[in-house]
């Protein structure tokens, strides 16, 4: 484990659960693409395209997760893929008003109730109080100093000597269970994937960059411990 990781998914995630709700599994995935008929990846009207779905077809989000998705010129590959047959399917209205990339993280979030999707919430600044410059220039000499003296060491957003703290997210979509059909491990171009088919035929492929897990994500989505 690296000491400048966030907490892992599943603690992060139990505080947003309902009273009684049981964690299936939880899993960050930061950005998502649409693979969806009359689209681009980013869920906006595809001007004179006709996009193909399933198996691959897809030209842009098969290549992004394809073998062949290392490049210094290439965006991160999705780490999920909403599919289907046109705009306004399950998948897409699960997630059409949420950003395909997520500001901070994203928390992916399955238990038996509901598919929930989490954004970390990004932090506001409060606003300074107006200082004369004599007032800032003693502040900007007090923050130099406290930085030069402190020898506490740090790990990304981690300190030395203090616990981990859970993140703020906050809910940004939610698919209720009854609207998943079936849950398999499929393949998307040459990846495995936990394949989500909704009951309209659409779905949702996840991959978080784990190849060998989605047996054990396939066995918790149908309840096992």
């Amino acid at each position: 484990m690296n000491l400048s990781d966030p907490l892992g998914a599943a603690t992060q995630a139990r505080p947003y659960l309902r009273p009684g709700e049981q964690l299936r599994w939880a899993a960050y995935g930061r950005g998502f693409a649409f693979d969806v008929r009359g689209l681009t990846p980013d869920g906006q009207p595809a001007k004179g395209l006709l996009r193909k779905i399933g198996s691959g077809a897809a030209e842009f989000v098969a290549e992004a997760i394809s073998d062949n998705d290392s490049g210094p010129d290439r965006p991160p590959p999705p780490q999920v893929v909403a599919f289907g047959g046109r705009a306004g399917v399950l998948a897409h209205e699960f997630l059409r008003g949420i950003p395909v990339s997520a500001p901070i993280r994203r928390l992916w979030v399955l238990t038996p109730l509901r598919l929930l999707v989490l954004d970390e919430r990004v932090p506001v600044a409060p606003p300074e109080p107006e200082k004369s410059f004599l007032g800032k220039a003693i502040g900007f000499g007090r923050d130099v100093a406290a930085i030069l003296t402190d020898r506490t060491k740090t790990y990304g957003d981690n300190r030395e000597g203090e616990p981990i703290a859970l993140r703020d997210f906050v809910p940004v979509a939610e698919l209720p269970r009854d609207r998943i059909a079936r849950v398999d491990v499929a393949e998307r171009g040459r990846k495995p994937v936990l394949r989500m088919s909704l009951v309209d035929g659409s779905g949702v492929d996840f991959r978080f960059d784990a190849d060998d897990h989605f047996d054990w994500l396939l066995a918790r989505t149908n309840g096992a411990r």
